[in-house]
C-alpha cells in the first residue's frame, strides 16, 4: 500500500483525534487523500510520523539569512534522532532534504 492509503487509514484510527482539524467533511477528505496525485499538508505530515512511526521535522529558508529555521516537529513520540527533514517553500509545497544533519541540510539549501 502507498504512503497516502496508509496515511489516510491512520486519520481514521485516529478520527477522534483528527476529525477537529480537517475543514469540511470528513470521510470526503480521507476518500480525496487515497486518490492519486493527492497532496498533503500538516495534517499529513503528522499522519505520515505515525505511520512511518519516525519524528518529521520541517524547516522553512530564513529570507533574510537563508539558513533553515525550524518550523514544526511532528512524531517526537518516536525520538529525535534521525528524523525525516523536509523543507517547507510558504506555498504549499514540501521538498525532502537530504544529508547527515542540519548543518549539512542548511548549506544544501543555500546552493539552490
Amino acid at each position: 500500500m502507498m504512503l497516502l492509503g496508509q496515511v489516510a487509514d491512520e486519520f481514521l484510527l485516529r478520527r477522534a483525534e483528527t476529525e477537529w482539524f480537517v475543514e469540511g467533511d470528513f470521510d470526503a477528505y480521507v476518500r480525496q487523500m487515497r486518490q492519486p496525485h493527492s497532496w498533503g499538508g500538516e495534517p499529513e505530515l503528522l499522519m505520515s510520523s505515525h505511520v512511518l512511526k519516525m519524528p518529521i521535522t520541517v524547516y522553512m529558508r530564513d529570507k533574510t539569512s537563508g539558513s533553515l529555521k525550524n518550523l514544526s516537529e511532528y512524531g517526537q513520540e518516536y525520538g529525535k534522532e534521525n528524523p525525516i527533514r523536509v523543507l517547507y517553500h510558504g506555498y504549499g509545497h514540501y521538498d525532502l532534504l537530504r544529508g547527515h544533519d542540519a548543518t549539512t541540510q542548511s548549506r544544501l539549501c543555500k546552493k539552490r
